[in-house]
């Protein structure tokens, strides 16, 4: 749930295209990064999206267009329907030449498609496409043309500058490795120089990386990699959460709380009866 996540699409496809339809308020989607663009376009409803701790609303007909490697998390606060559009950075360099960050990037928040008639008419036909739709030729069809539609007017009309360098192929590593070595000893006592030691790097310079790429500390790395196994285990309701902080890396109830709160914005107990 919350993690690096590897966008994998479906093989027809070069790139992740689906509609999801929250059914009761505050359905989450915890901080996540990949290395993907990804488009959402809310149909029906409202999202709340926190992009890298600051955070916007998307009402109906709002979209906004996520960079790669930008830690972010969407919240729903009432019954929605939003499309959700991935693109993979490799997929993106093939179709730009190479262009894609390294001269220019996305804007990002709060995009109105309603102001462009082309874009709204795209992302209206996309979002109907998915649904409820046989599997066959025509669908992977339908789906691969809107998406290349799509893409086509985002450099067109919403491409910008990239002021800041292409973050370089070392240090997506540096973050791919980090985070699977948390993922293996996040019940124990882990620090940056641990980390920094297993990859052979000063620890000033693992930080420097961490928070540049994806603009937290790595602190909430650690602490966003434990709340996916508490959300997990919390879930199997098998287990009381000072059992549950215990087996993280918490060690606390208290630890564990303010680590959620500040993530989900709601304590453990709220965030499982909203859930059901």
């Amino acid at each position: 749930m919350v993690k690096y996540e590897e966008i994998i699409h479906e093989s027809a496809i070069p790139f992740k295209i689906f509609s999801f339809r929250a059914k009761s308020i505050n359905r989450i989607i915890a901080p996540h990064w990949h290395q993907s663009t990804e488009v959402l376009f809310v149909k029906d409803g409202s999202l709340k999206i926190t992009l890298q701790n600051k955070n916007y609303i998307l009402h109906k007909n709002e979209f906004v267009v996520i960079n790669p490697n930008v830690i972010h998390s969407t919240r729903s606060l009432n019954k929605n329907w939003v499309l959700c559009i991935q693109f993979p950075l490799s997929f993106l360099k093939i179709v730009t030449n190479d262009k894609f960050e390294t001269d220019f990037i996305f804007k990002d928040i709060n995009n109105n498609a309603l102001e462009n008639k082309e874009i709204a008419t795209l992302f209206s036909k996309a979002i109907t496409q998915t649904e409820n739709r046989p599997k066959n030729i025509q669908y992977y069809l339908d789906l691969y043309s809107s998406g290349l539609l799509i893409l086509k007017e985002l450099i067109s009309s919403y491409s910008i500058k990239n002021r800041v360098k292409s973050t370089e192929d070392k240090n997506i590593s540096i973050l791919n490795k980090s985070i699977a070595y948390i993922n293996s000893n996040y019940t124990k006592d882990i620090t940056l120089d641990d980390i920094a030691q297993h990859l052979g790097y000063s620890s000033s310079y693992c930080s420097k990386i961490i928070k540049k790429s994806l603009g937290i500390s790595f602190k909430e790395i650690v602490d966003i990699v434990r709340l996916e196994k508490v959300v997990i285990e919390a879930r199997k309701k098998q287990k009381s959460f000072e059992q549950i902080a215990q087996e993280t890396g918490f060690k606390t109830y208290r630890n564990l709380y303010n680590a959620f709160y500040s993530i989900y914005q709601m304590s453990p107990k709220q965030f499982l009866q909203q859930s059901k």
